[in-house]
């Protein structure tokens, strides 16, 4: 398990990443989201020991990542496909990683297996896609069959049937009893495989918490109900402290109440149900509503003669 404490980092009289505390839970895919310029890819620099904190610390398994014995099987990474040589082949590559760390001779075949690269093993890297680097980049944090799997952006490039392949990796790799760490702005992709979300915005944490937990609190979460008698269920609803609006066509939409209990609360006082739905917005609605005016880097807004038309 990663255990990050306090974590802070400073550049000069910037702070990137201010006291952020969480923990990257084993078996469970977190997707790791912020706005630009929110401080995740700093995080994840500091989680790798690329960035040395300011103040605060992360450990991996109780020790620090530079005192590990065997860090590639501690945490796999990728962070940055560019920086990967572009003169090599991806068996090149991983052959040169598995020797670094001490890794069974097989291990390189194994994992380009898995990323889908046998046909491509032996040509240059620098002749590949965006998609292609990016399943060499997922093959080298795979290489040393580590506990935990940090990915920043890894959607990136992907066709849709690549997207389908990662999606399963990862749920696969969650099964596993694996850690899973995913930072992307593709939030429909994050939403389709995180069991947990941490936020970040303007450097602090903002949010840490099940996805079902982050819906449930979201101002846009509703149930919309359908009774013989919406009247009374509106004055019933309200005395047990739901929130509830009377829309045209007679049903109610309730917050601060689930399904069960209105359902249940119908039922004691007798009033019949035709419509009993739950409605939760999108990851990209609750990312909007959490960062709303802590976002960093926004345009002006733009006006024409009808008035603002949008920030």
């Amino acid at each position: 398990m990663i255990q990050l404490t306090s974590l802070t980092k400073k550049y000069g009289g910037k702070t990137a990443v201010n006291n952020v505390s969480f923990q990257i839970h084993p078996g469970v895919v977190t997707g790791f989201l912020g706005p630009n310029g929110a401080g995740k890819s700093t995080t994840i620099r500091m989680i790798l020991n690329l960035a040395v904190p300011t103040a605060g610390s992360v450990t991996v398994d109780g020790r620090a990542f530079q005192s590990l014995d065997r860090p590639l099987a501690k945490v796999g990474a990728m962070v940055d496909t560019n920086m990967i040589d572009s003169r090599l082949t991806p068996e090149q590559y991983l052959r040169i990683l598995a020797t670094a760390a001490g890794l069974d001779r097989g291990r390189p075949g194994d994992v380009l297996s898995r990323a889908g690269l046998q046909a491509v093993a032996g040509k240059r890297i620098g002749t590949f896609s965006l998609g292609m680097r990016q399943r060499v980049g997922l093959a080298a944090a795979l290489i040393g069959d580590p506990e935990t799997i940090i990915l920043d952006e890894p959607f990136n490039g992907l066709d849709v049937d690549g997207i389908h392949w990662l999606r399963d990796m990862l749920r696969d790799l969650a099964k596993q009893g694996r850690a899973v760490l995913v930072s992307s702005h593709l939030l429909s992709e994050v939403q389709a495989v995180a069991d947990r979300i941490i936020m970040l915005a303007q450097g602090e944490l903002i949010a840490d918490m099940s996805m079902e937990e982050l819906l449930e609190m979201s101002l846009s979460s509703y149930v919309q109900v359908q009774t013989d008698d919406a009247a009374k269920l509106y004055e019933i609803l309200k005395a047990e402290g739901a929130q509830v609006d009377v829309l045209q066509d007679e049903k109610l939409r309730v917050r601060k109440m689930s399904q069960k209990q209105i359902g249940e609360t119908a039922f004691r006082h007798g009033l019949g149900i035709y419509e009993l739905m739950t409605h939760h917005p999108s990851l990209e609605q609750l990312f909007a509503e959490l960062v709303e005016g802590k976002t960093e880097y926004r345009g002006s807004e733009l006006r024409t003669d009808k008035g603002r038309v949008a920030p």
